[in-house]
């Protein structure tokens, strides 16, 4: 409450600056005559924010013994409370009364939130110390009018550079009252920082703890409480490998992954924070410790959260070698990752892969793949050759998120065969919604048609700004 009954009363220091009056009156500063310097003394501190409070102030200095006013006019009021009015002033004889009038006023509305007006006796004969003006509240809830201020969201938790705005509400027997000037004052200010767009943001902390914001009016205060989390709490999890093929025969239908778990500043915490989870357990199960056992054919995501927020996932797809002539597994992969991430402007490979670990006999001969994508975030660059045959690139639709390509290898090869690397460039922000398709996949020598038993991996690139 400190905070907002110190704006009670405005204080305004009237101070007479230049040098000795050597004549009965001056015309002007400008011949080294007095003035009369006008500055707000609000003194609301560092850690307090002012809203919906005055911007402007208005004064109208009158001589006593004379008509018309010395000044009439409006100078800005900053967000620390802080305004400055130099007055060039008249005085005759040994001092000279004059009646000062101040307004407090918010321009967005034009209330007028603070009034005062006293009468200051400006000496010539040198620079006295400092008068006040008393200036007092006149704008709504005033002091006994039974106003309640109250914040929210209350009880919320913030990770080291988490971020919340606050909802300040003012009601008098449960009626909201619009326009109350507000002071937000910081009671953590290790632990947070809050801005006049009311957002309290957490700063990075080793222990955290509670951060409190103190909300006043006159004759009301509510207390905003949140817990800022320790800098060890976990940022960012990384899951790898980043992709896995199995097969459903012992030894190949196990894969063991493993979670670096981050804080926010980079350092790798207990790994045993992330907890385990497949989404298809008929598909693929995963232990605590992240074993991965297959159990039918197809294609499951696996998925390490280390906190609520923070979490990877990759693609396990199982193929199954008992049933020939088998499962090829086909993948588009990012960085050796099912999905991948990049920022607008970066170079995007997508690498066009086919594992044959679940086609115990036939060996690839040739293939007719289709890779489409979201034109909007990615940009179609160029192609280079894989461990297969170089292909034969058709690029007349890749600008609309289109590309064919296909190669031949009267030989043929086995396991793990990279088709091709395509690479494009992230022009904007989104998913690249990629989808790879293989038509045509047949072996060699036999000729036999490898399509029935194809299974093609999910994946993706989410390309941020």
């Amino acid at each position: 409450m400190g905070a907002v009954m110190r704006r009670v009363l405005i204080w305004l220091a009237l101070a007479v600056t230049g040098g000795i009056i050597a004549c009965a009156e001056w015309a002007g500063s400008e011949l080294g005559g007095p003035q009369l310097s006008i500055v707000p003394l609000i003194g609301i501190g560092s850690g307090t924010v002012l809203l919906d409070d005055l911007d402007q102030l208005h004064v109208v200095v009158v001589p006593i013994s004379s008509a018309g006013a010395v000044v009439d006019t409006t100078v800005p009021v900053d967000a620390a409370g802080n305004a400055t009015l130099t007055v060039p002033v008249v005085v005759i004889g040994r001092a000279q009364p004059f009646e000062v009038s101040l307004q407090g006023i918010r321009s967005s509305d034009g209330a007028v939130l603070y009034a005062g007006i006293d009468t200051v006796v400006v000496s010539g004969a040198g620079a006295p110390p400092p008068v006040t003006v008393a200036v007092s509240y006149v704008g709504p809830c005033r002091i006994g009018s039974g106003c309640v201020v109250s914040v929210a969201p209350q009880d919320t938790t913030l990770a080291a550079g988490g971020s919340l705005v606050m909802r300040i509400s003012v009601d008098s027997a449960l009626i909201p009252v619009p326009g109350v000037p507000v002071a937000l004052t910081n009671l953590t200010p290790g632990l947070i920082l809050v801005a006049p767009d009311r957002t309290v943001t957490a700063l990075l902390s080793a222990t955290g703890g509670p951060g409190r914001v103190e909300a006043s009016i006159r004759g009301s205060v509510d207390t905003l409480r949140l817990t800022v989390a320790p800098l060890t709490a976990p940022a960012a999890v990384l899951v790898n490998p980043g992709y896995v093929t199995l097969t459903t025969l012992s030894p190949g239908n196990t894969a063991q992954l493993a979670a670096v778990v981050t804080d926010i500043a980079g350092k790798q915490l207990s790994p045993s924070l992330a907890t385990w989870t497949s989404r298809a357990p008929s598909v693929a199960t995963v232990s605590s410790t992240g074993l991965v056992t297959s159990v039918v054919s197809g294609s499951a995501i696996v998925v390490a959260t280390a906190a609520p927020g923070v979490a990877d996932s990759l693609v396990v797809t199982i193929g199954d070698a008992t049933i020939l002539p088998g499962n090829p597994i086909a993948l588009a992969l990012t960085g050796s990752r099912s999905f991948g991430v990049g920022k607008v402007g970066q170079p995007i490979a997508i690498d066009v892969v086919v594992d044959l670990k679940a086609v115990p006999i036939e060996r690839l001969g040739s293939y007719n793949a289709r890779l489409t994508w979201n034109a909007g975030v990615l940009r179609f660059d160029s192609t280079q050759a894989g461990t297969f045959v170089a292909p034969v690139v058709i690029p007349d639709t890749a600008a609309g998120g289109i590309l064919r390509f296909n190669a031949t290898d009267p030989v043929g090869a086995t396991g793990f065969l990279t088709l091709a690397h395509v690479w494009f460039t992230a022009t904007g922000p989104g998913a690249s919604s990629h989808v790879l398709s293989l038509p045509v996949l047949s072996a060699a020598l036999t000729s036999l048609d490898l399509t029935p038993g194809l299974l093609v991996a999910p994946g993706g690139v989410t390309v941020g700004p």
